[in-house]
Parts: C-alpha cells; sequence; structure tokens
C-alpha cells in the first residue's frame, strides 16, 4: 500500500532538508503544502530539493491548515502528516513497518513523539514523553475530521493502534532559541487562551529529566502495536500504586512530579493504548471541606505498560491547583471513556497532604 507523507508549512530550514529527505525516502512520495502568503526567505529552494510534488496555498493564519482538502490531493491509501520540525526516528528505515498497514483492523496508528534538546538528548519526563500523536491514517475514511483549531487533533473513526518504536523527533526546543519560544507561548495563549503551552515549550523552567536517545531497536512487528482492551473489575482489584516523594508546599499552578510505583498482579498488560488507554491521574481535594477543586487533573502515560505480574516506576506530572490552600492530592488510575479505577477499587487510591502557598 502507498503512503504518502504530507507536510503543511511555509518555512523550512537547512537543518531540516536532510530530516525531509529521508521522510520522502521512508514513504512512497512527500507532498509540501506551501503557503505562499507566509512563504520565507530561502525556503521554496529548499522545499523544491526535498519535495515529490509541490502544492500552493494560502491560509488565513499560518495554522489554518485545510488538512482535509490537503489529504484529498494525496491519492494514497494512507496519508503520514509531518510538521517542518520533525523528525522520523531511525525504525522508520526498517522497511518491515510496512506490515502494519495489511491488517485491515486499523484505521490509524499514533506514534510516540521525542521533544529533543540542546545537546541530542530528549525528555524523558511526562507530559513531554511519550506525548502521543495520531499521524498515520487511511486516507478513504469519509468520517475522519481534520482540526479546526491550533492544537486540536485528526479524528478518525474506527479502532486504532499505538505504535512503541515506530517514533518521531521533535526539535523545535533546539531549533528555536529561548526568546523565540517565549513569544510562540505567547502568541498561543492568544489564539488559545490556556492553550499556551509554556510547560511544553519553555521547559527550563520546570527542570524535567533528560536522557540520551535509545539505540534504534530492531522492529517486531507483531509487538509494535499496543492495544489495550477494557478492564474487568478483577483486573482493577490487581493493580497496586504506591506514591513516594511529593512535596509539602508548592505554588498555585507549579509543575512537579511524583514517583508512582505500580503493580500489576493480574493477567493483563495495562497501558495508555488504544482503544481505551489506562493513566495515572488524580484529584485535588480541599482537606478542609472535602470538595474537590480539580477533579480531572494532568494524565501521566503508562508507557509502554506494567506487564502481568510485573512493577513499574513512573513519574507521574502534577499541576498544583490555581489558588493557595491546604490540599490532598488524591492519586489514581482512569480507564478513558470506561471508568475511575476508584469507583472498583477505592483502595487503591493515594493520598498525598500539600499545601499550596504563594
Amino acid at each position: 500500500m502507498r503512503v504518502t507523507a504530507l507536510l503543511p508549512t511555509h518555512d523550512l530550514s537547512d537543518e531540516a532538508v536532510p530530516w525531509m529527505e529521508e521522510i520522502r525516502d521512508v514513504f512512497d512520495e512527500l507532498v509540501v503544502f506551501l503557503d505562499e502568503k507566509r512563504l520565507t526567505t530561502g525556503t521554496l529552494p529548499r522545499i523544491q530539493k526535498v519535495a515529490t510534488r509541490v502544492e500552493r496555498y494560502t491560509a488565513d493564519c499560518w495554522y489554518d491548515w485545510d488538512l482535509a482538502s490537503m489529504a484529498r490531493e494525496c491519492k494514497s491509501e494512507w496519508v503520514f502528516v509531518i510538521e517542518r520540525d520533525e523528525q522520523l526516528s531511525p525504525e522508520w528505515k526498517q522497511s518491515s513497518w510496512r506490515e502494519l498497514l495489511k491488517s485491515s483492523e486499523f484505521t490509524h496508528f499514533l506514534s510516540p513523539r521525542r521533544w529533543i534538546v540542546p545537546g541530542g538528548r530528549y525528555i524523558v519526563s511526562g507530559p513531554w514523553w511519550p506525548d502521543l500523536h495520531l499521524r498515520l491514517f487511511r486516507n478513504d475514511l469519509a468520517a475522519t475530521t481534520f482540526p479546526k483549531r491550533l492544537h486540536d487533533t485528526i479524528q478518525v473513526p474506527g479502532p486504532g493502534g499505538t505504535l512503541t518504536n515506530l517514533a518521531i523527533y521533535h526539535h523545535v526546543l533546539w531549533l528555536c532559541d529561548r526568546n523565540d519560544r517565549e513569544k510562540r507561548v505567547e502568541y498561543y495563549e492568544q489564539l488559545r487562551p490556556g492553550g499556551g503551552l509554556r510547560h511544553y515549550y519553555l521547559y527550563e523552567d520546570y527542570a524535567p529529566t533528560l536522557e540520551a536517545l535509545p539505540p534504534a531497536a530492531e522492529l517486531n512487528i507483531q509487538k509494535e502495536i499496543g492495544s489495550m482492551e477494557v478492564m474487568p473489575p478483577e483486573q482493577i482489584h490487581a493493580v497496586r500504586i504506591v506514591a513516594k516523594g511529593f512535596p509539602a508546599l508548592v505554588k498555585p499552578e507549579q509543575i512537579f512530579w511524583i514517583t508512582v510505583t505500580a503493580t500489576n498482579r493480574g493477567i493483563q498488560k495495562i497501558a495508555s493504548f488504544q482503544p481505551h488507554p489506562v493513566r495515572l491521574a488524580y484529584h485535588w481535594v480541599d482537606a478542609c471541606t472535602g470538595d474537590v477543586v480539580v477533579f480531572d487533573g494532568l494524565r501521566t502515560e503508562l508507557f509502554p505498560g506494567v506487564g502481568p505480574f510485573s512493577t513499574s516506576v513512573l513519574q507521574m506530572v502534577v499541576s498544583a491547583p490555581p489558588v493557595a490552600g491546604s490540599f490532598v492530592l488524591e492519586i489514581t488510575l482512569v480507564q478513558e471513556g470506561i471508568r475511575w479505577f476508584e469507583k472498583v477499587a477505592p483502595e487503591l487510591v493515594q493520598r498525598c497532604p500539600i499545601v499550596v502557598a504563594v
């Protein structure tokens, strides 16, 4: 089956040229949709060097891509959406990945994305990792919907798979200096209040854990796709979590991490895979009144998951409430769209007393 890589952009840096050449070689073609209204100096010859085909368009805003029309211009059975500051991980060079497309079961796949920092390392803390993105999808589904707002996602009907090794490298944190990233956050916040993603782009303020990029993994197609089915009550009762190292005092809206040990005594792997991902989550409760102040906190992915009869140590990302006071952080698990685990196993919840003060 043919796959078209789709790149909508107004800009392409010198650094990105070899990444796009790799993408063109991995897929059957690289079609670039070039925003002529905002075309930057030097971009056109770079695009002409890497693209199989160039289509021209004009958008009201740089992020206002008509991906639906662009996908229709791609004649392949599958489409892979790439951005101008991204690169494929080396696993994509193994041609065996195409075996994934032969299954009639899946209509789309989510890829993990690594945020690369200066020096070639990446951020292993959540939410930067695994930062799952839907990028590879069948191109013949009428019910597919494409984003209309900044940072919305593609929605594809049918079952999806989560890839474990076929990743994307995101280079924005070193391609753009601190000043440029601050301007980007400010602009994003204006476009979508509350959606500036400050912690993503100004990572230095949060001191997340960094590691060297892993060596390329040998693909095992039978194990590459992760899938998570609905967990029955008996499996939920087989899960335990223990929280350690939580701070006694934090500032309002401060982002911090807590070490959580997850033990799975059941026979079913628990992971943040489609179609029913399981994630670490939390609630903030007022210590005096018992009122829930924040019900839906940030999520932490279980990736690549906790296998049967095994234990994993996770760094759970938490955002403090926006107001000062004494609170209890209730740590739990949720299977998205199905249930919160404490509804079945209330003993699973870990409670951490934390004071929020200016």
